[in-house]
């Protein structure tokens, strides 16, 4: 997964009335039946691993839940190993049939490993008794379309744990400052950037050059405006000709014009996430794309008063057929359990105890991430980029959509998709030459029998 972005975590997470917007096309299935009684299938003495992408949220977070499964089951020898290299890390040990009991999984093809039966059917934790909570189902301590989410073919294979949007982000004393406005359109965007270009010596944009996919999100986004919900149905499904859409097009050309007139913090194609994000953070950049999680991966690096503010991509005009506040965003993640695990029902317990409220609310604390238990944000005090996530949030309402599905479907056409961008950012190819690169990948994923396939 392009490391960091791959987590398509939309990340922050939300309760109340914004949430409620996005109940609409989730409808969880009620139960009146009692939770099922947990930890009594489980082994207390057999070890248990949990393998945690150490990434920006990092793995402080992961403390409380190890130390509460440990209290829970003394005699049991629970171990943590992180990585961001999941895909080379894991992949050898799946093979072998060694995998961790319970994976944080940012890298890992989701949908290869459900389709082949890797990862274990993890709906009967929905109805569970949520842990600290007697006589609560977990599936009715979940913010609404959480039970939903993580499945392939109807199967729940996926939990997430966050629940966010993913967007731009500026500093608003910066913007403040020099008298600028957020451009909702893309012509307007390139405005601006002509302005800051020749009235400042701050660079207009940075992005993740080493992980193309960061900048990806935003320039499918002004295309998803420019056309409307049917272009997204179309590049999921690998219909024929979809990447061939003229908006597609059409965006790809803005986004190049940053890297034809400079607008571009010089070199940032070949940045990593953490160094664009650190220049950026120090002033010499306006804007950034990125998913809810910058804030804990800057850290200390980022000035208390830089005032970090995300807004939705811009779109193409004032023709678009999507409305600008349309953002990414839901709950995201993937804690997996694999099927041949040495302890898989000490996996799920474990999974049962990181969904309780007290451990969502040290996420909260210790990621300056919302995540996806009702009411897990009770008594945390929020920050401004917090803030400004969830009034994306509350402003997109119903136009806010998961993520583009072919990204959670088919690995090798979202590492070929990075390649393509990569190679759009350099000048390399043309936009029209880009789009022809995307739409041999996706024909090839369309043709390949050995990928299975699914459609929205």
């Amino acid at each position: 997964m392009i490391e960091v972005d791959r987590r398509t975590l939309l990340r922050a997470a939300l309760a109340g009335s914004a949430v409620a917007t996005l109940a609409s096309c989730a409808q969880p299935v009620q139960s009146k039946s009692a939770p099922v009684a947990a930890g009594s299938s489980v082994d207390g003495s057999k070890p248990l691993e949990f393998f945690n992408f150490d990434g920006g949220y990092g793995k402080e977070w992961t403390t409380m839940p190890l130390d509460l499964y440990r209290k829970e089951f003394p005699k049991a020898d629970v171990k943590l190993n992180s990585g961001q290299q999941l895909q080379q890390q894991l992949q050898p040990r799946f093979i072998q049939g060694d995998p961790p009991d319970l994976i944080e999984n940012v890298g890992m093809d989701g949908a290869t490993l459900a389709a082949q039966k890797q990862v274990m059917d993890i709906g009967r934790l929905l109805d569970m008794e949520a842990y600290g909570q007697p006589g609560v189902k977990v599936r009715d301590t979940l913010l609404p379309g959480v039970a939903e989410a993580g499945r392939y073919d109807g199967v729940k294979y996926e939990m997430p744990y966050v629940f966010g949007v993913g967007g731009i982000w500026y500093s608003k004393p910066m913007m403040e400052k020099h008298g600028w406005e957020y451009p909702k359109h893309w012509d307007e965007m390139l405005a601006l950037c002509a302005e800051i270009k020749k009235t400042t010596d701050i660079a207009p944009w940075t992005y993740q050059g080493k992980f193309p996919g960061y900048l990806t999100n935003p320039m499918l986004m002004t295309a998803y405006k420019a056309a409307g919900p049917d272009l997204k149905k179309k590049v999921d499904n690998l219909e024929p000709n979809a990447w061939r859409d003229p908006a597609l097009i059409a965006a790809a050309e803005g986004y190049q014009e940053l890297a034809a007139k400079g607008y571009l913090l010089e070199g940032s194609q070949a940045l990593s996430h953490t160094q664009s994000q650190t220049y950026w953070a120090q002033g010499k950049a306006v804007f950034i794309p990125c998913g809810g999680w910058l804030e804990n991966e800057l850290g200390d690096i980022a000035p208390k008063d830089l005032g970090m503010t995300m807004v939705p991509a811009p779109g193409m005009s004032k023709d678009d057929k999507a409305p600008f506040e349309t953002v990414t965003g839901g709950p995201g993640g993937a804690l997996i359990v694999p099927a041949k695990a040495k302890n898989p029902q000490g996996g799920i317990e474990l999974l049962r105890i990181i969904l309780s409220k007290q451990c969502m609310q040290n996420f909260t604390k210790v990621t300056k991430s919302l995540t996806v238990v009702k009411g897990a944000s009770d008594g945390v005090e929020l920050s401004s980029a917090n803030k400004s996530m969830q009034a994306v949030i509350e402003a997109a309402g119903t136009n806010m959509f998961a993520d583009w599905s072919w990204r959670l479907w088919y690995k090798k056409l979202l590492d070929n998709s990075d390649k393509a961008m990569a190679a759009l950012m350099n000048r390399e190819v043309t936009p029209d030459g880009w789009s022809k690169q995307m739409q041999n990948y996706a024909d090839e994923t369309a043709k390949d029998p050995s990928i299975k396939k699914f459609h929205v």
